[in-house]
């Protein structure tokens, strides 16, 4: 398999609105001077390294007109701030509403305005598609870097009411247009699949940190300063479903899309990169069977706004997950 291509392009510094300019530059407290749009990635809003005289700082920022975003956003920022301390990531260092200065275009009376977040930014680049094996073994580290984190009750939610857990029964119930290009093998056993997945939530249930959306647009390769060349860790970014759960759940979430981005299966990338200590085969099953049904049933709906490719992307992954069921319930 290969990387879905994008399909659209981020918004750069001078087409967001002369007043989100203006509130983005008060809070950095000085001019931009220079940007670098970053086009990764799975969302429709401005995400850029933006330059001033007191250096560089990575902003993102959303309109009204994409509320699902705006949502993401205003999550991000909260969870973001609710890390665990020594969490592999780039640190928060402000998030703002800021009115666009236009009419309402929200439907919802926010007036226009636009959230943005700016965190510090790191000397740092995204993996390589297709996968190069080194750089996998430098995310896959991370994953479960993730997972060792414990994170206590309250604050963050936990992700098993975050996953959605009903995808596959949706599926087998409703029978949606498109269902029949899918495997047949999938559309012949969703019955048996729905009652795995009614055991999905228990299975990602857990006490440890779980970012809910690790893959490698969302993972930043760094070299630290005093290691040896070529030396490398990884930071994970993009935080708005950041939860408490089980401390396997993003090395076995990211595996359908490092295989549809030229990465090996997921029975190799496991040979080599066990999961951790006391995982439970069959929690894992029904955690896949979620996912596979999450990625199917997304791929069946209509684009939306400004990120057409996201449904090809959720395809290629609903497929991986699939073709691993398939070998897994033989």
């Amino acid at each position: 398999m290969t990387a879905v291509p994008l399909s659209r392009t981020r918004p750069a510094w001078p087409d967001l609105p002369a007043p989100v300019r203006a509130g983005i530059e008060a809070r950095l407290a000085a001019p931009v001077t220079a940007w670098t749009s970053h086009d990764g990635g799975y969302s429709q809003g401005l995400a850029s390294t933006l330059r001033t005289a007191d250096g560089p700082v990575f902003v993102k920022t959303v309109g009204p007109e994409h509320a699902f975003t705006v949502g993401m956003y205003r999550e991000e920022a909260r969870r973001a701030a609710l890390l665990p301390a020594g969490v592999p990531a780039p640190r928060l260092l402000w998030s703002a509403d800021l009115p666009s200065g236009g009419e309402d275009d929200s439907g919802d009376g926010a007036g226009g305005t636009w959230v943005a977040l700016a965190f510090e930014t790191v000397a740092s680049r995204n993996p390589a598609t297709p996968w190069v094996d080194e750089e996998l073994q430098v995310v896959l580290d991370l994953a479960v870097a993730v997972g060792e984190h414990p994170v206590p009750d309250g604050g963050l939610p936990a992700f098993e009411t975050e996953l959605p857990t009903d995808r596959t029964q949706r599926l087998a119930a409703e029978a949606p247009a498109g269902l029949a290009t899918y495997d047949p093998w999938l559309i012949a056993r969703l019955d048996r699949l729905a009652e795995i997945e009614l055991d999905a939530a228990a299975a990602v249930a857990g006490s440890s940190l779980v970012h809910g959306d690790l893959r490698g647009d969302n993972a930043l390769l760094v070299a630290p300063p005093d290691g040896p060349p070529g030396a490398t860790r990884a930071l994970a970014v993009d935080w708005p479903n950041a939860a408490r759960g089980a401390a396997f759940c993003d090395l076995v979430g990211m595996l359908p899309a490092v295989e549809v981005e030229g990465g090996p299966l997921p029975e190799e990338v496991l040979s080599r990169r066990p999961l951790p200590a006391g995982t439970d085969e069959d929690a894992v099953t029904a955690y896949l069977v979620a996912l596979a049904g999450y990625f199917v049933h997304s791929s069946l709906q209509p684009p939306p706004p400004g990120i057409p490719h996201v449904r090809a992307f959720q395809r290629a992954q609903g497929e991986a997950c699939v073709a691993w069921l398939r070998r897994l319930l033989r």
